[in-house]
């Protein structure tokens, strides 16, 4: 395999442009660990919002043990109490 010649020409950008262009990456970097910030706070809100209810509806079965906590189980013992 040969090896490349060094190309004395460059890519087409000049200082200005790429400090432009670093400016922009930067940018963009930093909203996207921000969106991603905020998208784990949202998550952690949802999993600990999960786990209450889950908790009540425990909580719920333990003392009344019939009471429909969902609204599948109200319209089946709506339906179950119509037949």
């Amino acid at each position: 395999m040969e090896k490349q010649k060094n190309n004395p020409k460059r890519i087409g950008f000049n200082k200005e442009q790429m400090i432009q262009f670093l400016r922009i990456m930067q940018t963009n970097t930093d909203r996207l660990i921000k969106a991603n910030k905020k998208i784990m706070q949202l998550e952690q809100s949802v999993f600990h919002e999960k786990w209450r209810v889950r908790h009540l509806v425990r909580l719920v079965r333990y003392y009344n043990p019939d009471e429909p906590v969902s609204e599948e189980e109200l319209d089946a013992q709506i339906k179950g109490e119509m037949n």
